[in-house]
């Protein structure tokens, strides 16, 4: 085990020194970028600290023995708990919220809770959400009991009238909201059967988005928790999502601006129900073998050998969708190409395929398997998430587990904190700074010292044994 917690293949001082010549060199947006400063006088003073912390990290080293780890591994009373996670999709997509919902029920399976999902036959938000694609049956998915219903199948007539409305900005009041909700992917039968069995259960339901949340939480009032995923939309501000936060047994946070934005429009109508909520994160870490992987660079080259990709590209991860802002990413990528730029930008995931051109600089692989997707992000010069619709954001997690910096919007206040609090990356506003941002991080040692301050943040903060015990205890 590695318990160094500073790289001793980087000259912190010589990195800081180095990024302090490139802020200036590009002309970055001395308000924009005030932190970097300060990140350099953190990383002098920890240079002169690596002694003392390497003898802390030794004594810490002495608590991680086996059966120590077992301990921490089977956290709170993990084998005498059961969780019933709820979401609309699972198993064959792998948006945010999905992707947290699986990867719990995985963790908490694996420390020995009994773990099941209830999902519906809708295989992924891309089909029909009023059609069943996949049967409604049980099947077992890495330990986790996964129990599939028919979804609601009337309705999408109206739900596409209303979302039309929505969707060129005019108001809705509060009964088309609740139409509006209620008509997106729903299931009675999901809804019933969780009234029937989970009542010595702890539920978890997301993202506070869906009909199928909202009915659950209205239908087991008092009993249900919410992991709400919220995001600064109009929706946030619907009386579908006060009534959500209002039915839940307990809110679980993804993060702390999350948090804090549910306090600034809900705070003086639930109190102590938001003050006193967990924010748990999502777990961030690199399986055994994946990591392997990272340590080895011929086998990275033998990997993406078969992709050709271009020497020099930063990397997008996720869903090629409208509101995840890839339309502005790809703008302004061509904006950064026209003024010199010689990297390119590779897309990873799902979505919209037509939203990346077919044209030089920009190349989509779509899903790729997970060991591959890891050494494309491990080679990018950065990860690109301008998306202002993230309540957590995993694939900044996977970036900087890679020691691979980011560039976020600073519209997105979960993002931008990311970058702030861990010096992992920058948030840029607008096309100057997302182009001068880009020729910064041509540095090798720019992205050196990033990427290892975003490593450590990501690392001590969002380990799984960490956010599963802050769920445990905040389930309690």
């Amino acid at each position: 085990m590695n318990t160094t917690l500073f790289d001793p293949e980087i000259d912190v001082a010589a990195a800081a020194a180095k990024l302090r010549d490139e802020v200036a060199r590009r002309h970055l947006p001395s308000a924009r970028f005030a932190r970097l400063g300060e990140l350099c006088a953190n990383w002098q003073h920890a240079h002169h600290e690596k002694a003392d912390v390497r003898n802390r990290s030794a004594a810490a080293a002495l608590l991680a023995t086996p059966n120590a780890q077992a301990r921490r591994r089977r956290g709170v009373g993990a084998s005498h708990r059961q969780f019933v996670f709820v979401t609309p999709w699972y198993g064959h997509f792998a948006g945010g919220a999905e992707v947290a919902a699986r990867s719990f029920a995985q963790q908490l399976a694996r420390r020995g809770c009994d773990v099941e999902v209830l999902t519906t036959c809708c295989r992924d938000p891309y089909e029909s959400w009023w059609q069943n694609t996949l049967p409604p049956d049980t099947e077992e998915i890495e330990g986790v009991t996964v129990r599939r219903f028919p979804v609601n199948t009337e309705g999408e007539a109206t739900f596409h009238a209303l979302n039309a409305r929505h969707l060129s900005g005019q108001p809705l009041t509060e009964d088309e909201q609740r139409t509006f909700v209620r008509h997106t992917i729903n299931s009675d039968k999901l809804v019933e059967y969780a009234a029937r069995h989970t009542a010595h259960k702890t539920v978890i339901a997301l993202p506070y988005t869906q009909g199928l949340v909202h009915s659950l939480l209205a239908r087991l009032a008092g009993h249900a928790c919410l992991m709400s995923c919220l995001h600064d939309e109009p929706q946030l501000v619907w009386a579908t999502t006060a009534e959500s936060l209002s039915h839940a047994r307990r809110i679980f946070f993804l993060t702390a601006e999350e948090k804090s934005l549910a306090i600034r429009h809900y705070g003086q109508r639930l109190g102590r129900a938001l003050v006193e909520a967990p924010v748990v994160g999502v777990g961030s870490e690199i399986a055994a073998d994946i990591q392997a992987l990272l340590d080895d660079p011929h086998q990275i080259d033998v990997r993406l050998a078969a992709y050709q990709l271009p020497p020099r590209y930063f990397v997008y991860v996720g869903r090629k969708d409208v509101g995840k802002n890839v339309p502005r990413l790809v703008e302004q990528f061509r904006s950064y190409r026209a003024q010199g730029g010689q990297a390119s930008l590779v897309f990873l995931g799902g979505g919209v395929p037509e939203l990346v051109p077919s044209e030089s600089g920009l190349r989509d692989l779509g899903f790729v398997p997970e060991a591959d997707k890891t050494a494309i992000i491990a080679r990018a010069m950065g990860l690109i998430n301008l998306s202002e619709n993230e309540s957590f954001s995993l694939a900044i997690m996977e970036a900087w587990l890679c020691r691979v910096p980011v560039i976020v919007s600073s519209g997105c206040e979960t993002t931008a904190a990311h970058c702030h609090k861990s010096g992992g990356g920058i948030a840029v506003d607008g096309n100057a700074e997302f182009v001068a941002t880009l020729r910064a991080f041509e540095s090798a040692s720019l992205r050196s010292a990033l990427g290892w301050a975003g490593h450590q943040y990501a690392r001590h903060h969002y380990g799984w044994d960490s956010v599963v015990d802050r769920l445990m205890r905040g389930a309690a």
